[in-house]
């Protein structure tokens, strides 16, 4: 039996978990959120109580309005958060320990037939359902993509240069040609141009073919992933392709005991 907080050493990239079969173009849309009790800036942030429920249980309730789902299932390698799910009466599974979130998701992908795999960040309880269900039918229409994501336009210049801020430029086709913490894209000297108006604020949902998530999770972290610290470079690096769907704005999300008091504050009347 595993025991909260006492865990072997993490599972490497794409190790330690068998592949079922699965076909992408038949299998529906799995949405799946990892979720794990320990973070560095907010330890127990999964549990922590959002108007009478856990946040991790908030965000798979708000995740079954995602209505081109066809499950929803939480991924976590710690019983606390298995037994609050399933208490609440969501799907949740058990995984090993993992290096990444989407270690955990390939893991559970691996178990199941899926088309589609959206990756639902579980400290995210406001973000809107539609704009996952936009993503999905971008990726249903666009069978090129190897991976979905989504941006939405910076509505000022300060949070394009702030280095927490991640941002992505694409091509005329809307796939993702470049992530970057850095102000991207440059602006050269004495031009007018504004370089945030040129880029999108990247927000953390992704919607995988399972077979690109399989081979994303086997393949090793790679130079540019490791000086930026953003993962979807590795999938840059080894060529996926990667298209952007455009939203209106990006969801408040649940980094630190400050950021858990704003989703309090901004919780809609009787949801």
């Amino acid at each position: 039996m595993m025991h909260p907080g006492r865990h072997p050493e993490p599972t490497p990239h794409g190790v330690g978990f068998a592949v079922g079969p699965g076909d992408a173009a038949t299998g529906g849309v799995l949405v799946v959120i990892p979720a794990r009790f320990g973070s560095s800036r907010f330890p127990g942030k999964a549990l922590a109580d959002i108007h009478g429920r856990p946040l991790i249980v908030r965000v798979a309730e708000n995740a079954q309005g995602v209505r081109r789902a066809d499950r929803v299932v939480v991924a976590t390698d710690d019983e606390r958060i298995r037994d609050v799910v399933a208490a609440a009466g969501y799907d949740c599974e058990l995984t090993a320990v993992h290096p990444t979130g989407t270690d955990r998701i390939a893991e559970v992908a691996a178990r199941h037939a899926a088309g589609l795999v959206v990756n639902l960040q579980g400290d995210e309880p406001l973000l809107p359902p539609g704009d996952v269900d936009a993503l999905i039918a971008f990726m249903q229409a666009e069978p090129a993509w190897d991976i979905g994501t989504c941006g939405h336009p910076f509505a000022d210049e300060a949070a394009w240069r702030d280095p927490n801020v991640v941002k992505v430029v694409t091509a005329r086709d809307g796939g993702a040609l470049y992530f970057s913490r850095a102000p991207i894209p440059g602006m050269f000297p004495g031009r007018q141009a504004q370089g945030h108006e040129a880029a999108l604020r990247h927000v953390g949902i992704y919607a995988y073919r399972r077979s690109a998530l399989l081979r994303f999770a086997a393949l090793p972290p790679t130079p540019l992933e490791q000086v930026e610290g953003l993962e979807q470079l590795r999938a840059l690096e080894n060529g996926l392709r990667i298209g952007v769907v455009e939203v209106a704005a990006g969801p408040v999300g649940v980094d630190t005991p400050a950021d858990l008091e704003r989703v309090r504050a901004a919780w809609p009347t009787g949801r």
